[in-house]
C-alpha cells in the first residue's frame, strides 16, 4: 500500500521552482530598483531647483552690492563725504611724488640678454 501512496503523490520538480523564485526576485529587486532610483530622481532635482534659485538670488545680491560700491566710491560721492567730513584727505607733497619715465626702447631688446648678479659682480 505504501506504493500506492507513492504513485498518486504529485511530484514537484526542484528546478523549475528554483528557476521560479529566481526570476520573481529579480524582477522584484529591478522593481524596487526602479522606484529608489525614480524617488532620487525627483529628490535631486528638487534640490537642483533649490540651488539655481540660491544662485540666482546671489547674483542679484552680488549685482546690488556691485552697484553700491561703485556709488559710494564715485567721485562725487567721495567729494560729497569730503565736504560733509566724513573724510579726511590731505593733498600729497610735490615732494612726496616720485615719476618714473620709461627709457627708449632699442631695436636689440628683443634679443635675450645675460642678467648678471650684483652681488657676484665685483
Amino acid at each position: 500500500m505504501k506504493r500506492s501512496r507513492r504513485r498518486n503523490h504529485n511530484a514537484v520538480n526542484a528546478a523549475s521552482l528554483a528557476r521560479w523564485i529566481v526570476m520573481t526576485a529579480f524582477l522584484a529587486l529591478a522593481g524596487l530598483s526602479y522606484v529608489y532610483l525614480t524617488l532620487q530622481l525627483y529628490h535631486l532635482g528638487e534640490r537642483r531647483k533649490a540651488v539655481e534659485n540660491e544662485l540666482v538670488s546671489l547674483r542679484t545680491q552680488n549685482d546690488i552690492a556691485s552697484a553700491q560700491i561703485a556709488a559710494l566710491t564715485s567721485r562725487s560721492a567721495l567729494q560729497r563725504q569730503l565736504k560733509e567730513g566724513y573724510l579726511k584727505m590731505v593733498p600729497i607733497s610735490e615732494a612726496n611724488i616720485v615719476r618714473l619715465t620709461l627709457p627708449p626702447r632699442s631695436p636689440d631688446e628683443d634679443a635675450i640678454q645675460p642678467v648678471v648678479n650684483p652681488s657676484t659682480a665685483k
